[in-house]
């Protein structure tokens, strides 16, 4: 019988752990990025209140992954794509432009450069703080060869779209800092050419000031205290098991002992 006890008990420790580490496993969230972006992915999951960690890629040298406990994957997915992570990959002159290639025409060559141009501009705003997305257009009309008197040659055009986060109450940049940026990068492009569109995301974003809790049972806690108050709460069950466990011992041992006291004095 009391075989049969401590294997029981053995048997709750067992899974009690395998609880425990079960529910302190990280998994990635995302993988296959850069350094810098898997670092400012992990201050804004810590500032959301989630334990967060970066780990090396195995399918890359300069890869890296974040991780998060299993258990806040889907929260941690929500966060980051509210905040407009990770950001788009955005393809520069570098993609068009490989050495050794053909030599395109004069037709396929400004193509190119109109839109890698605008893909350059594209990054250079996605750089910008709070902004999530942005989209650049560009209109670079054909120069003739042969100008001709009385001919009129169009000005190079702009549009440009920002999607700013939901918390911020102003866009990041103004119209004419948006416009002078864009002009800047363009030959020939003037900033009264430039059409520029702000936008909030609709995407619903907490506040960082907005404490996030984890419910374990009836007690709530923050969610990087999660896991210390379940190591917790399993210890002090596990010294309430030991001190019953061993109180029961005591008191086995102590009538055992009263029972031998009594038969002894009953052959005496």
């Amino acid at each position: 019988m009391q075989i049969t006890r401590i294997r029981w008990f053995f048997y709750l420790i067992a899974m009690g752990s395998l609880v425990i580490l079960t529910s302190a496993c990280a998994e990635p969230v995302y993988h296959g990025i850069a350094e810098v972006e898997a670092n400012e992915m992990v201050v804004v999951l810590e500032q959301h209140g989630l334990e967060a960690g970066k780990e090396r890629d195995p399918e890359g040298d300069n890869l890296w992954m974040v991780t998060v406990p299993s258990a806040e994957r889907v929260r941690a997915w929500k966060v980051l794509q509210d905040e407009g992570l990770p950001r788009p990959e955005v393809s520069g002159f570098s993609a068009f432009y490989p050495s050794g290639g053909l030599v395109p025409t004069s037709s396929e060559e400004r193509v190119l450069l109109q839109y890698s141009t605008a893909q350059e501009l594209r990054e250079t705003l996605l750089a910008i703080d709070s902004v999530v997305g942005a989209r650049v257009n560009l209109v670079l009309p054909e120069k003739p060869r042969v100008r001709l008197q009385n001919t009129v040659i169009e000005p190079p055009r702009a549009s440009v779209l920002i999607k700013y986060q939901p918390t911020q109450k102003e866009p990041p940049l103004s119209e004419l800092a948006v416009q002078r940026l864009i002009s800047g990068g363009v030959e020939g492009l003037s900033p009264e050419n430039i059409e520029v569109i702000f936008t909030r995301s609709m995407r619903s974003a907490r506040p960082l000031s907005e404490p996030t809790l984890a419910s374990i049972g009836p007690v709530s806690v923050a969610h990087k205290s999660k896991l210390a108050f379940q190591v917790l709460i399993f210890g002090m069950g596990l010294c309430i098991m030991f001190l019953c466990v061993g109180l029961g011992f005591m008191i086995f041992r102590q009538q055992r002992s009263l029972r031998k006291g009594d038969e002894i004095g009953a052959i005496s």
